[in-house]
């Protein structure tokens, strides 16, 4: 089991079981154990829609609502992307976890690797970002911008 923080502060814990991979299953079409499987394209559906992780972390966390008198939809206004992002962690892992011993090893060291790049990656796309923010072309296209009026509030 794995947990994660919401952005209200609440922890919701993911247990991969048989039966709760059932459950996702049924209700989004996602087979959790294919997780790092090419074919299957699950994981970079997790990680890249939002909506499609929602929908498995309510399904994974539906006996925790219903224990809480929540809502999905009262667990998704306290999720914003920070905690999403931290949810994705705690699903992979719990996932992960679910294996025998020696196919467990071996998916976290993939990953580890996975989640390394990702974050080399993120990192040199934030830093070129903010390299452009801060030219002076983007000074000059603002300034246009502005003159122009095409800014809403300008």
């Amino acid at each position: 089991m794995k947990s994660f923080a919401d952005a209200k502060g609440q922890t919701w814990t993911i247990e991969i079981n048989v039966t709760s991979l059932h459950r996702v299953r049924a209700v989004t079409g996602l087979d959790l154990t294919k997780l790092v499987d090419k074919q299957a394209d699950v994981f970079p559906k997790l990680a890249g829609d939002l909506f499609v992780l929602f929908d498995v972390l309510a399904e994974l966390v539906r006996p925790q609502l219903e224990a809480k008198g929540l809502s999905a939809q009262q667990f998704g206004e306290s999720l914003d992307e920070e905690a999403a992002e931290k949810a994705v962690t705690a699903l992979v892992e719990a996932t992960l976890d679910f294996f025998q011993e020696g196919k467990r090893m071996l998916l976290k060291r993939a990953f580890a690797k996975v989640t390394r790049a990702a974050e080399q990656r993120r990192s040199m796309t934030l830093s070129a970002a903010l390299q452009k923010v801060e030219s002076s072309e983007f000074d000059q296209a603002l300034e246009t911008a502005l003159a122009k009026g095409s800014i809403p509030g300008s």
